[in-house]
Formats: structure tokens, sequence, C-alpha cells
């Protein structure tokens, strides 16, 4: 083991962990969530539908900060307020009950990956000017104490408000108005 040099042993012990059996196992939740990040567009080039998704992540107020059109992609975030009245009232209950001060939710950044991706045909071969579109909307909370959690969002509004605009964008887009 002296000669073993320092390099390894970080690989050695990384290899030990085991992932847990129900990791890659799709659930009927998941395919929900997906069917909700996704839609269909038909009749607009895939750099049109990517042109048309920015204008309404800024329309948004989310500022753009990747875009690879060749690849389909596009990310978007922004800052916003995370204040809770119903969190501060309940830290104010507990502290007042003797439990303390406990950190609550100060501020947040609200983070987007969109994809655009071809549909293929049974062949493999994409199918022209019709593209599937994936968009997740994330948070990273920082609280008081300066601690962080992310989540995703998974409100349904959400998203269906995002792919009616997108279909108004893509619309407008498609007629060069």
């Amino acid at each position: 083991m002296k000669n073993l040099p320092l390099l390894y042993i970080p690989l050695f012990i990384a290899g030990c962990v085991t992932i847990p059996p129900d990791t890659f196992v799709t659930t009927p939740q998941l395919l929900q969530q997906r069917q909700l990040e996704t839609r269909r567009y038909e009749g607009i080039k895939e750099t049109d539908l990517i042109s048309a998704s920015a204008n309404v992540l800024q329309d948004l107020g989310f500022n753009l900060e990747n875009s690879e059109t060749k690849l389909g992609v596009l990310t978007a975030s922004k800052q916003r307020d995370a204040t809770d009245g119903a969190e501060i009232a309940g830290a104010v209950l507990i502290a007042l009950l003797g439990g303390g001060a406990i950190p609550i939710s100060k501020d947040q950044t609200i983070r987007v990956a969109l994809v655009v991706r071809p549909v293929n045909d049974s062949n493999g071969n994409a199918i022209v000017d019709i593209n599937f579109v994936r968009v997740i909307f994330q948070r990273i909370v920082r609280r008081t104490d300066n601690s962080e959690y992310a989540e995703t969002l998974r409100d349904i509004q959400l998203y269906q408000d995002f792919y009616e605009r997108v279909s108004k964008s893509v619309f407008i887009e498609a007629q060069k108005i």
C-alpha cells in the first residue's frame, strides 16, 4: 500500500460505492413529469424554435446564459426574492416557544434548461421541421444562515403557461412578424 500513489486512493474508495438498485428504474411519476416538460412542434425549423423559446424566456425576465443552436441547448436564469409569509410566521412562532432561531428563505435563483431535438423516423433519420422541446425549471434557494437547497419545479401551470407562450412565439416566428 506504500507504493500506491495518492491519486489511486480516491479512485479505490469511489469504486466501493454502490448504486441503489432503484436508481435507473422508470416510474409513472417520471413519465408524467417528462410529459409535462416536453412538447412537440411541427412546421418550424429547430433554430427558429430555439429563437422563439429564447424570446419567451427573455419576456419572462430570464437572462440567457448559454445558447448553442447547433446542439439545440439553451440555459437561462433569474434572481428573485424567496421570502414567504407563512415560513416567517412559523419561524417566529418556534422562536417564541423557545425553539431558537431557525433559518428562513431569503432569495432564489430560478434556472431553466431547454433542449430542442428533432423527431426521428423508424430508421433514425431526422424528420424535417418536427421537433421536441423539453424545458426544466429549477430553483436554488438561499436561506438566512447561508445554506442552500435546490429543487425542480413541478407546477403544472408553470409549464402550461410557458408552452402557451412558446406556441404563440412559434406562430409569430413562422409568420416572420
